[in-house]
């Protein structure tokens, strides 16, 4: 006669350390494009306006957060 049983391979800590490198990664990619506006806001205006950026006056002052 066989058996067959399911074996469940992550364990709970497993799971929550899932979780927090999840979040890890998310809050490194925001990091990083909040990184990357503020070195495009630090450019001269006509350099953002060639690159397609929208200028302050007509946009909300916090883009990327």
């Amino acid at each position: 006669m066989t058996t067959i049983t399911f074996r469940h391979t992550k364990t709970p800590s497993t799971e929550a350390h899932l979780h927090v490198a999840d979040y890890a990664r998310k809050l490194v990619h925001a990091w990083h494009q909040w990184q990357a506006a503020r070195e495009i806001e630090s450019m001269p205006f006509d350099m953002r306006k060639d690159i397609g950026w929208p200028s302050a006056d007509g946009a909300d002052e916090r883009k990327v957060m």
